[in-house]
């Protein structure tokens, strides 16, 4: 399993103060500057895994922890771990237990909340903020379903419906060309789906995360401090987020030192599924240039 095999990257297991153990992939020397890299939701560290050593050789301190529920991290058994202010209580911990007096934020989807509340949050901790496909600019599609047929009551066969082609068919959803997920691509994503507690962390988060649009009038207010260090990436072909162009359209006009970047095509893992457009944007925007 990743990062099995690849130079220069490191996993290993960080424990925090709560008793929740996360795995953390890390890259470059602990004492350049920390990116921290957030995935979203049912996906890991491996959602990044074309960005630890672009970002390294800049000169950063890269850490992907996965988050719990997810990848090797612990899947505590108990709603409370899996709200949004508990995961940035997360966050904020293995900063601490890192010695991370700040750090710059890279955030895909849900993790884009996360990254959002921390900045709000602590200001002071949280540098540039990278912003891919946040659901908070977003509708969730189908979300109100989801939520509708997953009762607590199923939290005792779920994990048995988590087979290979349903994890390889829900991850071709979230790239805007299927064809350019791999088998070895479906089997990273699989492979922790088949742990204990795994399915039932997802049940959890589908109900206990905060996944509402807040109006515009209100993100304005919320982005306004963050504006001259933010960058959001939009796939123009996100199957997944919807109707996030037009709101993002909206916040640029009140905020336009918010750069904005769409990459043509690019589903909602435009991140991992295009890589050779969106790492060298993310660089670019963290050094500056």
């Amino acid at each position: 399993m990743f990062p099995a095999g690849r130079d220069r990257l490191v996993s290993r297991m960080v424990s925090l103060p709560n008793g929740v153990a996360l795995r953390v992939v890390e890259c470059g020397a602990q004492s350049e500057r920390a990116v921290l890299l957030l995935h979203g939701w049912g996906a890991s560290s491996y959602m990044w895994r074309h960005w630890f050593i672009p970002l390294a050789n800049a000169g950063y301190h890269v850490l992907a922890p996965d988050l719990p529920g997810h990848g090797l991290s612990d899947k505590p058994d108990d709603d409370v771990y899996y709200t949004c202010d508990a995961l940035v209580d997360t966050v904020l911990a293995l900063m601490d237990v890192e010695g991370l007096r700040d750090a710059d934020v890279v955030a895909q989807s849900m993790a884009g909340t996360i990254a959002v509340d921390l900045a709000r949050r602590v200001p002071e901790r949280v540098g540039k903020l990278i912003l891919v496909n946040p659901v908070l600019f977003g509708r969730v599609r189908l979300e109100r379903l989801f939520k509708l047929v997953s009762p607590p009551i199923i939290d005792a066969f779920l994990p048995r419906l988590v087979r290979r082609w349903v994890v390889a068919r829900a991850h071709r959803v979230v790239y805007g060309d299927p064809t350019r997920l791999n088998e070895q691509d479906v089997d990273e994503y699989w492979a922790p789906s088949q742990f204990p507690g795994y399915a039932r962390a997802m049940r959890r988060l589908l109900h206990s995360f905060r996944w509402d649009r807040p109006d515009v009038d209100n993100m304005t207010a919320t982005l306004a401090p963050l504006a001259q260090k933010l960058l959001v990436i939009l796939g123009t072909k996100d199957r997944l987020v919807l109707d996030a162009r037009p709101y993002v359209a909206a916040l640029h006009a009140r905020l336009p030192s918010i750069v904005v970047r769409e990459v043509i095509g690019g589903g909602h893992a435009v991140n991992e599924e295009r890589p050779e457009e969106v790492v060298p944007l993310g660089r670019a925007f963290l050094l500056g240039l």
